[in-house]
C-alpha cells in the first residue's frame, strides 16, 4: 500500500487538476460571455491557456499540492492553494504582457477563470483529503525482539495523516495469539532471519492478505529520510552508489555554471546596496569568509554577506533567534540574500546548487566522533540548498544534526536530475513564502 500512496499524486491529483483546469476554462467562457463560443474561438482559447495551465501545474507542484502531507490540515491545504493561485494569476498576467500579439485580452476573464479553477480544484482536494483520511488507513503491527522499532513507532504516530495506524507490538511470545486482521501490515526488523521459526510463522500469514514491510524501507518511503539509528556498513554497500555518475555530474555541473553566472550577476548588482546597508547598521566587514568541508573532506572558503555582530569560537552553531544576528541580518537570512556571494563558490566548483550544507572543519571532526557514518555526507559536493533545508532541518544541536544527516543520506542515495529539480523548485517557493531561517 505504501507504493500506491506514494504515487497518489499522479492519478488522484495531477491528472484531475489538469482536467479541472480545462473545465474551468469552459465554465469561465460561459460565465464571461453568457454562451459558449464557436469551435474556432474555443480552440484559440485552449491553445493559449494550455501553456498557462502547464505552468500552473508546475506552481502547484512547487507549493506541495500534489503531496499527501499537504492534506494534514484544512488550513494548510487552503493556504497553499490560495498562495499557488495568487502566483498563477501573476504568471498569467506576465505571460499575456509579453505576448502582445495574442488576440485574447483576458483581464476580467482571467480573474473569472482563476476563481473558477480555485473553486473546482479546492473541492477536489477536499474530497481527496476526506478519501485519504477515511479510506486509505492501514493498520500496522511492529514486530521486534527487543523493542528496537520505537523510533519508527513515534514517526508513524506523528504522521497519521499519511494513512497508517499502529495497532500494536508483536514479539516472539505474542505472535501466536495475535489476532491479525486481513489487509493489515506487519513491519519487520532486520534480525528476523536469525530466527527461522518466527520467519516461518510470518510466511504463513501471507495467505491472509497481510502486507510485510522492511522497517528501514517503510521509514524511508514514509518520511523521505533514512532510518539513521538502524544503519550499518551493509546498508551503505547495498544502497549508496560510490561510483561517479558521469552524465548526472556533467548535467549538474552545467546547471551550476549557468545558474552561477546568473547568480553572480545578481550578486554584483546587489553588492553596493548590501554593502552600504551592512556598514550603516553594524560594525565589521561586509563579507563573512569561513572555512568549510567539501566533497571528500577537502576544505574551501565559503563567502557570505555578514549577518552577525560578532562570531564566537569556530565550533559554535547558529541557533534560532541567535542574539548575534543583526536586524538587517535577519532579513538577509530570510530572503537568502546573504548567500548570494556563494555563487562564487558555485562557479569555482567548491559547491553545487543542490547538496548537503557544508560545515566547519572542527565541527565536522567533532560530529564524526559522535555520529556514526557522519563522514558519508561528504561523498558529494555541498550545496547552496539541500533536501534537509527545504524540510526546515537546521543543525543547531547534536540531535538536530542527526536528523539533518538522515535527510542528507536520503538525498545522496536518491540523487538524480529530477530530485535536484524538485529541491530547486521548492527552494524558490520557500524563498518567496519567507520560510526557513
Amino acid at each position: 500500500m505504501i507504493n500506491n500512496r506514494k504515487n497518489i499524486g499522479l492519478w488522484a491529483m495531477v491528472v484531475p487538476d489538469a482536467v479541472l483546469l480545462v473545465i474551468s476554462l469552459l465554465v469561465a467562457v460561459y460565465l464571461r460571455y453568457g454562451a459558449f463560443l464557436a469551435a474556432e474561438q474555443m480552440k484559440t482559447h485552449y491553445q493559449v491557456f494550455a501553456v498557462i495551465y502547464l505552468i500552473w501545474l508546475v506552481v502547484f507542484f512547487i507549493h506541495g499540492l500534489f503531496e499527501v502531507q499537504a492534506f494534514r490540515r484544512y488550513s494548510t491545504l487552503i493556504f497553499n492553494l490560495v498562495s499557488a493561485m495568487t502566483v498563477n494569476v501573476f504568471v498569467a498576467i506576465v505571460y499575456f504582457y509579453f505576448q502582445p500579439t495574442l488576440i485574447l485580452t483576458p483581464r476580467r476573464f482571467l480573474l473569472i477563470n482563476a476563481a473558477t479553477a480555485f473553486i473546482l480544484i479546492l473541492g477536489w482536494h477536499l474530497l481527496v483529503k476526506y478519501f485519504i483520511k477515511s479510506r486509505l488507513v492501514e493498520g500496522v503491527y511492529l514486530f521486534s525482539f527487543n523493542n528496537e522499532l520505537k523510533e519508527l513507532e513515534i514517526a508513524v504516530a506523528g504522521m497519521d495523516y499519511l494513512g497508517y495506524k499502529v495497532l500494536g507490538h508483536l514479539n516472539e511470545q505474542t505472535l501466536d495469539n495475535a489476532k491479525i486482521d486481513n489487509n493489515s501490515g506487519i513491519i519487520l526488523p532486520d534480525n528476523l532471519q536469525a530466527n527461522p521459526a518466527v520467519a516461518e510463522k510470518m510466511y504463513r500469514l501471507r495467505t491472509l492478505g497481510v502486507n510485510f514491510y522492511n522497517h528501514k524501507d517503510f521509514y524511508e518511503q514514509l518520511l523521505r529520510r533514512v532510518y539513521l539509528s538502524q544503519l550499518n556498513e551493509i546498508w551503505f554497500l547495498e544502497n549508496i552508489n560510490y561510483q561517479e555518475k558521469r552524465f548526472y555530474n556533467l548535467a549538474k555541473r552545467l546547471v551550476d555554471i549557468i545558474l552561477g553566472l546568473v547568480g553572480i550577476l545578481v550578486f554584483i548588482i546587489s553588492y553596493p546596496f548590501c554593502a552600504l546597508l551592512i556598514k550603516l547598521t553594524s560594525k565589521g566587514p561586509v563579507m563573512f569568509i569561513q572555512e568549510r568541508v567539501g566533497k571528500k573532506g577537502k576544505t574551501f572558503k565559503v563567502y557570505k554577506y555578514r549577518t552577525m555582530n560578532s562570531f564566537g569560537p569556530g565550533n559554535t552553531w547558529t541557533s534560532v533567534n541567535d542574539p548575534r544576528i543583526t536586524h538587517l541580518g535577519k532579513f538577509l537570512r530570510k530572503s537568502r540574500i546573504d548567500e548570494l556571494p556563494q555563487f562564487i563558490n558555485l562557479l569555482f566548483g567548491h559547491m553545487s546548487l543542490v547538496g548537503p550544507r557544508p560545515e566547519q572543519p572542527n565541527i565536522v571532526e567533532e560530529l564524526k566522533q559522535q555520529i556514526p557514518f557522519y563522514d558519508e555526507r561528504h561523498l558529494v559536493k555541498p550545496g547552496l540548498t539541500g533536501w534537509a533545508q527545504i524540510n526546515n532541518i537546521y543543525a543547531a544541536s547534536l540531535e538536530e544534526t542527526k536528523v539533518k544527516l538522515q535527510y542528507d543520506l536520503y538525498y545522496i542515495k536518491h540523487r538524480s536530475i529530477i530530485f535536484d529539480a524538485e529541491i530547486i523548485l521548492k527552494t524558490v517557493y520557500y524563498i518567496f513564502t519567507w520560510q526557513g531561517r
